[in-house]
């Protein structure tokens, strides 16, 4: 066997082993800043796309710990808790509600495509059982350091109807709009402190020095991850925490997204 062909060998072997062992497992987090006299001080912690499959008890536990760390006050959920498309390949959304609740501050959700293909009514009413606020196409009120915010859920744009309009009735600023789908992004008029959102990975799969191979958003890899800013509103897209499809990450490891507050 020739020394280039075990050399080839060598590199296939260490990027099969980092796309399915190690990425996924390296949990980033990605520290946003928004200037916004109103919520000085206040830090919100973004979890998105977990795909939890039956027995993920140690990847959601170590999440959970790396959110406490950031000391969050208040933690919001993306959707995509559930793993495929089938609630019997997901963990119990009542065991991954109660680890969740472990998590040192209030938590609010909306669902996802994945969490409405594996039976979504389930996943809203265990997370609900457990303390955890769904918002579908509806806003809920929050004190946070005696500061009042808007958190405002959308409906997934792939399984549900997202409704901007109802969603934002009888809010005001500081609102802090979540959408499982990025691609809602055009269809806020209204003015918001920032949009979070999840859904495409980051793409997942990213080749050196190339865009992400493949990014399901109509506004493709412009829309895989970061700070969006094209109008007059900021989004922040995760890369989310899990895998969908493959199960395997390439120069795109797994995200908590902490926003802080600052003049």
């Amino acid at each position: 066997m020739s020394k280039q062909l075990v050399v080839v060998l060598v590199f296939i072997f260490y990027v099969i082993i980092r796309c399915l062992f190690i990425e996924p497992n390296c949990i980033e987090i990605g520290r946003y800043e928004i200037r916004n006299p109103q919520l000085k001080g206040v830090r919100i912690v973004f979890l998105s796309d977990f795909h939890l499959k039956k027995h993920d008890y140690k990847r959601l536990d170590k999440i959970v710990t790396l959110t406490n760390k950031q000391n969050p006050d208040l933690v919001l959920l993306g959707g995509d808790i559930a793993n495929g498309h089938n609630y019997k390949k997901t963990m119990d959304i009542n065991i991954a509600a109660q680890k969740l609740n472990l998590i040192n501050a209030p938590i609010l959700a909306v669902l996802g495509e994945h969490d409405w293909w594996s039976g979504g009514e389930t996943i809203a009413q265990g997370l609900r059982k457990n303390g955890i606020t769904v918002l579908q196409n509806s806003a809920r009120r929050v004190m946070i350091k005696r500061k009042y915010i808007d958190i405002i859920g959308l409906e997934d744009l792939t399984t549900r109807q997202p409704n901007a309009a109802v969603a934002f009735k009888k809010t005001q600023l500081p609102r802090v709009v979540v959408t499982h789908n990025p691609d809602v992004y055009y269809d806020i008029m209204e003015d918001v402190t920032v949009i979070l959102a999840g859904h495409t990975h980051g793409g997942q799969f990213i080749l050196p020095f190339t865009p992400p191979l493949f990014v399901p958003s109509k506004f493709g890899a412009e829309f895989a991850s970061g700070e969006i800013e094209n109008t007059h509103n900021k989004m922040i897209i995760s890369r989310g925490l899990g895998t969908s499809v493959l199960p395997v990450r390439l120069n795109c490891k797994p995200e908590i997204v902490v926003v802080d507050f600052t003049y």
